[in-house]
């Protein structure tokens, strides 16, 4: 039986002053290798994406002082969090980028079962990819309910006729269910290769169908959307 795929989501927020990014992704730069290697095999960073509230919308009121950086790993174990948590305290550039972060989230998720990795595990964001659009839901209970949410999310993710994709342009590389915080709060994080990305007549479009309607809490409103910028730190920029 293949392993669940799990993954760590993390939102770093820094100061929103240029010298900064540029210091904070030199340091990710630094590290990057370093995390994917040793001493813990297994952990792969899947999206690295950043967010400035000046430059791209969300359901959130701005905080127009912080820059975020958004972090997803795909990890093979858990447990190794802590370990690995304690080799870098004892890094220099991680005790040095760590100083930077004013505000810090780390999430524990698990894949669903429309999650593109599921069934290609060599699947990646699609390159050209110029946002990101983040979503946040709080379900019901009702499995039934959930069910019908789960198979139109399927269709959605799988049909390249799916207004997501045919109108808006959104594709989704990525849907998951908290296992830490609040339970039955879903993530789906879609990307897009245009310009001039649609978000809220995607967001429109998606609670217009009442398998969304019937499974989010709070209506409309309970929905949490954002707009990612993508970033690598492989190249330095």
């Amino acid at each position: 039986m293949p392993l669940p795929v799990r993954y760590l989501q993390v939102v770093l927020d820094i100061s929103d002053n240029d010298h900064q990014g540029r210091m904070f992704e030199h340091y990710m730069h630094e590290l990057l290798p370093t995390f994917m290697e040793k001493p813990w095999p297994g952990w792969e960073l899947f999206l690295s994406a950043q967010r400035t509230p000046s430059r791209v919308p969300s359901t959130e009121p701005d905080d127009r002082d912080y820059k975020s950086y958004l972090h997803i790993w795909r990890l093979r174990d858990y447990n190794s969090l802590p370990y690995l948590m304690e080799y870098f305290d004892d890094d220099e550039v991680y005790r040095n980028l760590n100083a930077m972060v004013l505000r810090e989230t780390q999430e524990l998720t698990g894949a669903m079962v429309y999650n593109p990795q599921n069934n290609m595990p060599s699947f990646r964001p699609p390159e050209g990819t110029r946002f990101f659009l983040y979503t946040e839901m709080n379900m019901v209970q009702s499995p039934e309910v959930l069910s019908e949410y789960r198979t139109f999310m399927i269709d959605a993710a799988n049909d390249p006729s799916s207004p997501l994709s045919e109108a808006f342009d959104w594709r989704m590389v990525q849907g998951t269910y908290s296992q830490t915080g609040r339970l039955r709060r879903y993530i789906t994080i879609f990307s897009t290769s245009s310009p001039l990305p649609q978000a809220q007549e995607a967001i429109d479009w998606l609670f217009e169908q009442p398998e969304v309607q019937n499974a989010v809490v709070g209506g409309k409103d309970g929905i949490v959307w954002k707009l990612y910028e993508p970033i690598s730190y492989l190249n330095e920029q």
